[in-house]
């Protein structure tokens, strides 16, 4: 028996001579106390030569995949993992993200659709296209739920579209047994609540809207197409709205400057609405890919600096600190599985306005990164190298993190200087130092959902 090399140990949490151990493979998070420890420490082949007060307790740590039998056994659990999520599925929900229009009301700087910008609406005959794509879809895989999220450009210019597609699988979905979502990501400015009412009959259950700080800040890189700022008519909007159906407010940073997303919270706390709205995620801007043709012609790689591991870290680590202080929920986990969208064949596609099908939003509006569309069932070649990208191949078997990663994110491997999608992009030396922070969270607020009931917490262990 050994540890894991996809163990990570957090020493001395939550009191002295306590341990939190997880597995980034099985993200399994237990606590174990020093006595548990030594016996880890001292591990044999087998675990019935422990004795028997330790036996049930390593017994349970090994079906949690804290700990393996030995090296072979590693590697073969970590092939099965990454395998599984490169052709598995979830049969619980199918998520599509349908973009109404490539147009925009706004003229963000860093908008990464901006070089590829048309005005080209998801027109009556591909909506009907798109809709009997879904229906197969859902019939083929079994799912038990549709989730679908407007997206841009701005859908908020093509309001009829997500009304007709959410009402017609709608009542499919109702009529087959199955469960029906719907959500919106928009930048806020024609959100009103009048239309939240009409898209809560078709079960809108979120509007996600994008705020880059107070009006100074967010109007310089938010500004209206022809001209002017959005804040105020944005905020107005969130505050009319807040009461009716949860907002999620999304936001970026640069060069690791958390100071717009102080501000923004200082300003909606005291405009009252802090706490009306649901989560905020914040993220860095990074570089996006060039004209459509011209992939590799990368915009703002001067954005890269976000890519830092140490700036980002410290970025990270002030942006939970401020969320705590205000008491603002936080309940994104920096330890889950991320496995890069590109790389899973049954995982979630964004559909163009030309019924054109991608795995990442940040490849929109280059046709040639398409991997099919509606009019076909099949996913077209490039659907399959991307798949079979397979770059953990790369990476050192025993890095703790390529359970989570599987390489990384492959549009950061192609705009931070590959310009190609073949090489990992390693965030290991950030999640060396945030992976501890980012466990001892997670355990903090398994706590205190488990408050109410105390006398489930074990001397060994807990899950």
């Amino acid at each position: 028996m050994k540890i894991s090399n996809h163990t990570i140990i957090v020493n001395d949490y939550p009191r002295l001579g306590e341990y939190l151990l997880y597995s980034t493979r099985t993200q399994a998070l237990v606590k174990i106390d020093q006595a548990l420890r030594d016996a880890i420490d001292r591990l044999r082949p087998l675990i019935h030569e422990f004795e028997p007060e330790h036996r049930l307790n390593l017994e349970k740590l090994y079906r949690m995949g804290i700990l393996v039998r030995d090296e072979q056994e590693e590697q073969e659990k970590l092939r099965t993992h990454l395998n599984q999520l490169k052709f598995d599925y979830n049969k619980a929900a199918f998520t599509v993200t349908i973009l109404t229009t490539y147009a925009c009301n706004f003229k963000c700087t860093y908008c990464f659709e901006e070089s590829s910008r048309t005005t080209v609406k998801l027109n009556f005959v591909t909506q009907e296209k798109v809709i009997e794509w879904l229906k197969r879809r859902m019939e083929r895989f079994g799912y038990k739920k549709l989730h679908i999220n407007y997206y841009g450009g701005e859908p908020l210019l093509n309001p009829k579209a997500i009304e007709h597609i959410s009402g017609v699988m709608k009542s499919w979905c109702e009529n087959n047994g199955l469960a029906f979502a719907m959500s919106i990501q928009t930048n806020g400015y024609l959100l009103t609540p009048e239309l939240v009412d009409t898209f809560k009959k078709v079960n809108l259950t979120g509007v996600r809207i994008s705020v880059d700080g107070v009006k100074e800040d967010h109007d310089r890189f938010r500004p209206l197409r022809g001209g002017g700022g959005t804040f105020d008519r944005i905020v107005e909007n969130i505050a009319n709205c807040a009461d009716k159906i949860p907002i999620y407010i999304s936001m970026g940073f640069e060069h690791g400057d958390v100071g717009p997303i102080e501000r923004l919270l200082n300003y909606f706390q005291e405009r009252g609405i802090l706490h009306k709205v649901g989560n905020f995620i914040f993220s860095p801007i990074h570089p996006t890919l060039g004209p459509a043709g011209h992939a590799e012609a990368i915009r703002g790689s001067e954005c890269m600096c976000n890519a830092d591991d140490k700036i980002f870290a410290q970025a990270v680590r002030k942006i939970n600190e401020l969320l705590d202080q205000k008491g603002v929920k936080n309940p994104k986990s920096g330890m889950s599985t991320a496995t890069c969208p590109l790389t899973r064949e049954n995982g979630g596609v964004t559909i163009d306005q030309e019924g054109r099908l991608f795995k990442c939003n940040s490849l929109l509006g280059h046709p040639e990164l398409s991997v099919g569309d509606v009019f076909h069932d099949e996913f077209n070649a490039k659907g399959a190298e991307f798949r079979d990208l397979d770059v953990w191949k790369q990476c050192p078997v025993d890095c703790t993190y390529l359970p989570m990663c599987s390489g990384g994110c492959r549009l950061m491997s192609f705009v931070g200087g590959n310009k190609n999608f073949k090489v990992p992009s390693c965030k290991k030396p950030y999640l060396n130092q945030m992976a501890p922070e980012f466990i001892k969270r997670d355990y903090d607020k398994m706590v205190a959902q488990r408050r109410p009931n105390p006398s489930k917490e074990t001397a060994h262990a807990q899950i």
